[in-house]
């Protein structure tokens, strides 16, 4: 998801009396062009911390087959440009079924998980508690993204990742700079490549355990004075043809907090609105 080159972050922001807040919104489509459900996100970042929220609907063409509802969210904290996931919570609606996912990190580094219902089957081979223990939770991964490319501008990395059963890496290489003017956002994006690589939790049957890597593409909006790089686009593969997920809705705040309790929004320097281009 993101980036270009862009200026050194600006003092405000270096402050920790400053917290980016974004809400995106995002379409997706199957082959590009079948509407296959809709994401949000709220995301606030600052100098020492993180909480992201989502909610995944599934609409269009996917909707007639399978309902799916997805509520998710993630919470941290930033060391420097560590990220450090603390609470991972995942409400999840699909197939006529519902699972809930509750994870945490305990002051040792145990990773617990409280998972109803559990899985019949855990994978061969399952994840282990090391892999638990090295990997984030899947939002507070996109949370690393996004903050590598906002620090350093560049496609490079590779992101452990567990979400309560599959244990995967996701990876980012490549990087080229380019302009994105859609949905309320106007400015430099870095374009990188993604791989994601399935190693536990998965069995034969699963769509990408023990095959070929699948390998997309991510861009990330390099949005003046801030650290954090959202996505605005992600091309991703699936077993009938690839999905694109799409920016559709951008806004940004800049929120002061100095020593005040209560402190006014500071809306940031966005650029002005433009209808969502396919």
């Amino acid at each position: 998801m993101r980036f270009g080159l862009v200026a050194l972050l600006a003092a405000f922001v270096a402050t920790p009396a400053a917290a980016d807040t974004f809400s995106l919104q995002y379409d997706g489509a199957a082959l590009g062009i079948i509407p296959i459900g809709s994401i949000s996100v709220d995301a606030t970042i600052d100098e020492n911390s993180y909480d992201v929220q989502t909610h995944m609907a599934s609409g269009g063409l996917l909707s007639l087959f399978e309902h799916m509802n997805l509520a998710a969210s993630a919470s941290g904290e930033i060391d420097g440009d560590r990220v450090i996931w603390r609470r991972y919570d995942l409400d999840h609606h699909y197939a006529r079924k519902h699972r809930v996912i509750e994870m945490n990190v305990e002051a040792n580094g145990e990773v617990v998980a409280q998972i109803n219902p559990t899985y019949r089957v855990w994978g061969t081979p399952p994840a282990s508690d090391e892999q638990r223990r090295t990997a984030r939770d899947p939002l507070s991964t996109m949370v690393a993204m996004a903050i590598d490319v906002g620090e350093h501008q560049r496609c490079e990395g590779s992101y452990p990742t567990f979400d309560g059963r599959f244990f995967y890496r996701l990876e980012l290489s490549g990087g080229r700079t380019g302009h994105f003017d859609s949905a309320g956002y106007d400015g430099d994006v870095l374009k990188c490549s993604m791989a994601y690589v399935a190693v536990a939790g998965f069995e034969g049957t699963d769509s990408w355990g023990h095959r070929r890597i699948p390998r997309g593409e991510i861009w990330f909006a390099l949005a003046p004075n801030s650290r954090f790089a959202p996505p605005v686009r992600v091309t991703t593969p699936l077993s009938a043809g690839g999905a694109v997920v799409r920016l559709t809705h951008w806004r940004r705040l800049i929120v002061d907090i100095q020593d005040t309790a209560m402190a006014e929004p500071t809306p940031a320097p966005t650029p002005a609105a433009t209808a969502a281009r396919p």
